[in-house]
């Protein structure tokens, strides 16, 4: 892997890191050549870093810098493992930060208009198209018992929550 093909943003949060914390010295490849060293580094810590989010690195990147993870160390930089878990927590933190809520049942709309009101505004349009109120007071009994006594026409409505009865023109 080149220095071409390292996100530079990742390239900018380890910078930022390395600057604030040290990489631990190591023998390591100590007589190989320093840059060879530094890139193999920056390759294996990028390596471990690509698959979260720059956000994710980020904020742990600065949150190493200040301090404010206590089981990391305050003096070097953590090695590139033990970099990768404390991003993996930011990064479930902030997966969960940005999940989406759920939305809670929500009943259908309901139609706020009372019985009565709504059998009035039927019973005003009936009246508009030539029905007649024929009886008022009607409890359901009586007007079961107006239907058994033939004292309804066909077609004509029993309105409950008025307690009237409606019958059409043509009766």
């Amino acid at each position: 892997m080149n220095a071409q093909s390292f996100r530079p943003s990742t390239i900018e949060a380890l910078k930022s890191l390395w600057v604030a914390l040290p990489v631990r010295a190591s023998n390591d490849g100590a007589d190989g050549d320093p840059r060879e060293r530094q890139m193999a580094i920056l390759s294996l810590y990028s390596d471990v870093l690509s698959e979260f989010s720059e956000t994710a690195i980020w904020n742990t990147v600065n949150n190493l810098r200040g301090g404010k993870i206590e089981e990391a160390s305050k003096s070097f930089c953590p090695k590139a493992p033990e970099l990768a878990v404390l991003v993996r927590s930011e990064q479930a933190r902030l997966d969960a930060v940005n999940r989406p809520k759920s939305i809670p049942y929500q009943p259908p709309p309901r139609d706020y208009l009372v019985h009565v009101v709504k059998q009035r505004q039927k019973a005003n349009e009936l009246a508009a198209q030539g029905y007649r109120c024929i009886a008022t007071g009607v409890d359901h009994p009586m007007s079961l018992n107006m239907t058994k006594k033939k004292e309804r026409g066909v077609g004509s409505i029993w309105f409950a929550s008025l307690q009237e009865v409606w019958e059409p023109p043509h009766v």
